[in-house]
């Protein structure tokens, strides 16, 4: 089996105890609100439970210099576009002749396959974190970035159990996503096996996907189970380089100044609607810790591990500014700070 590692143990981890608390729901637990909240001060104040008071205060997390690592989001047709016109259908053009068109068979006992979360915290975290009233809309039906670049993971756990979250290309093998999706000490450590499917769609795989054995997290997740560290990666075997295919996202460490007020996109694979199905929503960050974002838009159990990114359409460039992990309304994300942008960093060029 390929080596898994977390950064500062050099491959060798140690399982820890998971300890959560009922504010601390793993992505995306608690009650949905009636209607459209204000944001209480309570809410803003309960992230400072996702950062460790010992190491999350250094100058760096959040100062004024800027990380940008872009990606390769919007080059990947050989500099052609489709022109727009009404009625046309995108998604056979789209990815004819890069994976597989045809309907094939979902996995075996689909409807049965719980969300990570579910296997990993204490509690069973199924409610959805829709933020007021639920915005969300299905995407990935076109074939088109950024949707193809996001994956449905299908997990084998070390104790046999299975579970789905989300993950998204950094580079042509490698794949960012939660930490509670290749790592659990409740579920006997490391997963086994982790099937990846980009741009799934119900039961359309339209760039084929790859089982791979090789994942890396870091220690503050593998053996502190820190939420504010929950954040992992997924290598894929050589030659699978399905990113390639997709394209990849780039990533963005940003001052709290450039994140403030900013508007961000998320897009994963939700458990409370059809399997393999991605849905999409957006909405202002509200909040920011040197290790944790927060925003307002609508996330469900099931999305653990999916992009938070800003788009610049001047430039047609994306950037993952968090990795998606926790709900409550507010939801959350680790942020990328210079620590996780340096890590992403070393992690792409596993995948090159």
């Amino acid at each position: 089996m390929a080596a898994k590692s977390t950064k500062s143990t050099k491959g060798r981890t140690t399982k820890a105890k998971v300890k959560t608390k009922k504010d601390n729901c793993g992505c995306g637990c608690g009650d949905a609100p009636e209607s459209a909240p204000t944001v209480a001060a309570a809410d803003i104040e309960m992230m400072e439970a996702f950062v460790s008071d010992a190491e999350a205060m250094t100058p760096e997390a959040s100062g004024g210099a800027e990380l940008v690592e872009d990606g390769n989001d919007v080059e990947t047709h050989g500099g052609g576009s489709l022109e727009y016109a009404e009625g046309f259908e995108f998604f056979p053009p789209m990815v004819r002749g890069l994976g597989e068109t045809a309907p094939i068979g979902l996995p075996e006992g689909y409807d049965q396959i719980p969300l990570a979360c579910s296997l990993h915290f204490d509690e069973t975290p199924m409610a959805e974190t829709v933020c007021g009233n639920d915005g969300r809309v299905q995407v990935g039906q076109n074939g088109a970035p950024p949707w193809r670049m996001i994956c449905q993971l299908i997990i084998t756990m070390a104790n046999g159990a299975r579970s789905r979250g989300t993950g998204w290309f950094i580079s042509p093998r490698t794949v960012m996503t939660a930490g509670h999706c290749v790592h659990s000490a409740r579920n006997g450590g490391w997963a086994t096996k982790i099937e990846v499917i980009p741009g799934m769609s119900g039961n359309l795989r339209p760039f084929g996907s790859s089982v791979s054995s090789q994942f890396h997290s870091v220690a503050g997740w593998v053996n502190r189970a820190e939420p504010a560290n929950d954040y992992a990666c997924i290598v894929l075997p050589e030659g699978d380089d399905l990113g390639a295919r997709t394209g990849w996202f780039g990533f963005a460490a940003l001052s709290d100044a450039s994140l403030k007020d900013l508007l961000a996109n998320n897009s994963g694979y939700p458990g409370d609607k059809t399997f393999g199905t991605q849905w999409y929503n957006a909405g202002r960050i509200i909040g920011t810790e040197p290790q944790r974002l927060a925003y307002m838009f609508d996330t469900a159990p099931g999305q653990s591990g999916s992009p938070t990114w800003r788009y610049d359409k001047a430039i047609r460039k994306r950037h993952v500014i968090g990795i998606h992990n926790y709900g409550g309304c507010a939801n959350r994300s680790t942020r990328i700070n210079r620590s996780v942008f340096n890590t992403m960093q070393a992690w792409k060029r596993l995948g090159q």
